[in-house]
């Protein structure tokens, strides 16, 4: 027998009741009295057990799947996960590999329907126990809240905790925080300038550099002024105030005037077509429409907003003339479907996708028709028996109704399966009907209102990625109602705005 031996604990490894070690052992030692049973690998995982994308397990599954173990063991089910459907899910797919799965502490393994109904069981125990945990663990963070301590969570810029989780000032930060509130209240910066100064003279920041958006947050943050703020309350705090309440509420008022405070801010109506799917492919930033007044008149352009916001030091996005690149993009895009070659593709790749999904359910399908079959004849056998007087009334009864029971839910998900095989997609479209479409897009594009184009763009145009002015990467999306790969993406490259007589090249995969 080849074990695969999986151990989990939680992301907080010093309150874990066993350790990976103490797993490890106790697993080891259950294998040695074992007859014939030999471990074959050891997978462990420090993470939640809410979630099935955790590397130990998803390699211990893979040696499963391919064939290269015989049984799974754990040392408790709430190890592999404490959600009933998860449990029930990897419970499925291990009983149709072949692979039993057994825990060291709890009697039951999948290799009986006795242990199966017990794994269910356990699982439901094991999501309670979750859900009791969640609970205990946020009435203790409200309560701490409301005693002033600061919960749990990311620590405000100005802060560090003490080793008795304490907030106090952080001799590096409190200062800087200190200046902005001068920078914007006396001074009367706004918040990209102050932003962008900050970065000149290199001051040390959290995350991704000094943003507006950070400028912002910190301006808008009550914990400047020793309170505490818990799920939309805020509590006196037992921290020490970085800014007196009087500034706090000059910045407060100003933030309302200049229309920064972000809870207020509505997004101006545009005439940039592009504006929410154009990003810069340097600094992976958004691009913005931007206008600037010269001797030519009013030029209208997109450009990276990190370099915007930042200078030429943060990012050296190229600027792109607003009327070449929107005709370049919507000229592709027309084309795109007029030519039909990669809305091809697209939909041949997501008719391989479902080819393979049915392959799938149909062998579920066929797998649950059979035990239809055995219960119905199960049902049979007990009727035959006790029309022979040889089985009592009592334990007739006591089988017949857990073998209907058993019949019924396995004839729901037989019907279940049969409707999602029903073969009623639309037909995909052709090369005039793909025509048809381009030159309804072309025409809807550039006759309808800003904001309507706009809309229709983001359903048609995943991302457009600028490398440079000579490298542009669109990837769009097929979103026509004909079209059956919805949900498939359409990749080109080599947009080139200076050149937009050349056709787009595609991208090698």
């Amino acid at each position: 027998m080849r074990v695969v031996v999986y151990t989990r604990i939680s992301t907080d490894g010093e309150n874990q009741p066993t350790s990976l070690h103490s797993q490890r052992e106790r697993l080891e030692a259950f294998c040695s009295v074992q007859e014939d049973w030999r471990i074959v690998a050891h997978h462990e995982d420090r993470s939640t057990g809410t979630r099935l994308d955790r590397a130990g397990l998803q390699a211990a599954l893979n040696l499963a799947r391919r064939g290269g173990a015989d049984l799974l063991l754990v040392y408790r089910v709430d190890r592999l996960s404490r959600k009933v459907r998860q449990l029930a899910q990897l419970a499925e797919e291990l009983d149709g590999l072949g692979v039993v799965l057994k825990s060291a502490t709890e009697p039951f393994d999948t290799g009986s329907a006795a242990g199966r109904m017990m794994l269910q069981m356990l699982g439901v125990f094991a999501e309670f126990e979750h859900a009791t945990i969640v609970d205990r663990i946020t009435a203790g963070i409200e309560r701490r809240a409301k005693q002033g301590y600061w919960p749990n969570g990311r620590v405000p810029y100005g802060y560090t905790r003490t080793r008795d989780k304490a907030l106090v000032p952080d001799e590096r930060e409190a200062p800087i925080v200190r200046r902005i509130f001068a920078l914007y209240t006396t001074g009367r910066l706004g918040s990209v300038s102050i932003a962008r100064q900050l970065t000149t003279e290199g001051i040390p920041s959290r995350g991704r550099g000094w943003l507006p958006a950070k400028v912002l947050t910190i301006l808008a943050n009550e914990a400047y002024i020793g309170r505490v703020h818990w799920r939309e309350q805020t509590f006196d705090g037992r921290h020490e105030p970085l800014i007196d309440t009087d500034t706090f509420a000059r910045a407060g008022a100003l933030l309302k005037q200049r229309g920064e405070d972000c809870a207020r801010r509505v997004g101006e109506r545009s005439d940039f077509l592009l504006t929410g799917v154009i990003n810069c492919g340097r600094c992976h930033r958004a691009y913005v429409g931007m206008s600037a007044r010269g001797n030519g008149g009013t030029y209208h352009y997109y450009a990276c907003s990190g370099r915007q916001k930042l200078g030429r030091r943060a990012c050296d996005g190229d600027r792109l003339p607003k009327d070449k690149l929107e005709d370049a993009v919507l000229r592709q895009l027309a084309d795109t479907y007029r030519t039909g070659t990669l809305i091809q593709q697209a939909i041949e790749q997501a008719s391989a996708q479902d080819d393979s999904e049915r392959d799938g359910i149909e062998e579920r399908r066929a797998g649950i028709a059979a035990e239809v079959k055995r219960a119905e004849r199960a049902i049979e056998r007990y009727y035959a028996a006790f029309e022979a007087g040889d089985l009592d009334a009592k334990r007739f009864d006591g089988r017949i109704a857990a073998l209907q029971s058993q019949l019924d839910t396995l004839t729901d998900q037989h019907d279940e399966l049969t409707h999602e095989l029903r073969d009623d997609a639309p037909a995909p479209p052709n090369t005039r009907q793909l025509r048809a479409v381009a030159e309804h897009l072309e025409k809807t594009l550039r006759a309808a209102r800003p904001e309507e184009t706009k809309a229709l763009l983001r359903l048609l145009i995943e991302d457009l990625q600028v490398n440079s002015r000579a490298e542009i990467l669109p990837k769009y999306k097929v979103a026509a109602q004909m079209v059956c790969a919805a949900t498939c993406e359409v990749e080109l490259v080599g947009l080139e705005p200076t050149t937009f007589a050349l056709p787009a090249r595609r991208s090698p995969s």
